[in-house]
């Protein structure tokens, strides 16, 4: 099988994969670019805000020992990330590309609990993680080229563990009680990109859907404590996390500043999230794509 068949297979398993699974992560030129056998250091950061929902059962425990267990549904608004990575890249071959990344993430947001009575408002409390450990990995490839143009997509997944986060807010059940504790954010992300690009000299500019996917779980820990003061339970709260919205696009444009520096901005959009992301990639020994 060609080169070039192996890159679409790659791709194709990939998202299969992925399908059976919003939050995001920058993806960068959508396209192969660093050429067979050469490799590539780099740094990006991305911006995202994001709309999430959850379910999952609370479990309460009080203090005869006593428990009870209801499921529990909630909405993450308005999640902002902040997310820095250095990267590391390999050219398989001159369409196709692999790459992994490290580095770390926070997570800020309002976290909407439903109350009992459907007429009240929701209760809700802000998520502060301060920056935890977040990794991934992917691969981009470029399936043809005619002209200035090329096509070609990315398949990336990421995980993120951003840091705890102190919590309170008003029990649904019970007016005069709260949760106070601490809240757990842990997911991972995956995105599948196809894209169209136009090159003008150093410049490349693209633009194409993409598909993404969040799983993941947010826990809680705490107390059910009465307004006026004293504990009367513990409170465990376990939730599975996912996207609101899948479907987006993303556009970019890709600057070959010098022979071995290329410097890209991208942006995404779904219909719940947004990101926006920059980043620069060294390739030792590489020439201009115009140049070659």
């Amino acid at each position: 099988m060609k080169t070039r068949e192996l890159a679409i297979v790659a791709l194709a398993v990939t998202a299969a994969l992925v399908s059976v699974a919003s939050g995001g992560a920058p993806m960068g030129p959508p396209t192969a670019f660093l050429g067979e056998g050469r490799w590539s250091v780099g740094a990006e950061y991305g911006y995202e805000q994001a709309r999430m929902n959850s379910s999952g059962t609370v479990t309460e425990r009080f203090l005869d020992d006593s428990e009870f267990f209801w499921t529990q549904s909630f909405e993450i608004d308005d999640l902002k990330s902040n997310m820095v990575f250095g990267t590391l890249g390999f050219g398989l071959s001159d369409n196709w590309d692999i790459f992994a990344r490290v580095g770390a993430s926070d997570a800020k947001g309002r976290i909407l609990v439903p109350p009992a009575d459907t007429d009240a408002l929701a209760r809700q409390d802000d998520t502060d993680g301060s920056f935890g450990f977040a990794w991934g990995a992917g691969t981009r490839a470029t399936f043809c080229r005619t002209g200035p143009w090329s096509f070609g997509g990315l398949m990336q997944v990421t995980w993120f563990h951003p840091g705890d986060s102190s919590f309170t807010v008003a029990d649904p059940l019970i007016p005069d009680e709260s949760w106070v504790g601490d809240a757990s954010l842990s997911y991972w992300q995956a995105q599948a990109a196809l894209a169209a690009v136009y090159q003008v000299d150093a410049l490349r500019f693209w633009a194409g859907p993409f598909l993404q996917f969040v799983r993941g779980d947010m826990d809680f820990n705490g107390n059910a404590v009465l307004n006026e003061g004293g504990g009367v339970s513990t409170i465990r709260w376990s939730s599975k996390l996912e996207e609101s919205s899948q479907i987006g696009g993303h556009v970019g444009l890709n600057l070959e500043l010098a022979d071995e520096w290329n410097l890209w901005v991208e942006g995404q959009i779904t219909g719940d999230s947004w990101l926006v992301g920059v980043g620069g990639v060294f390739v030792p020994g590489k020439k201009k794509a115009f140049d070659m």
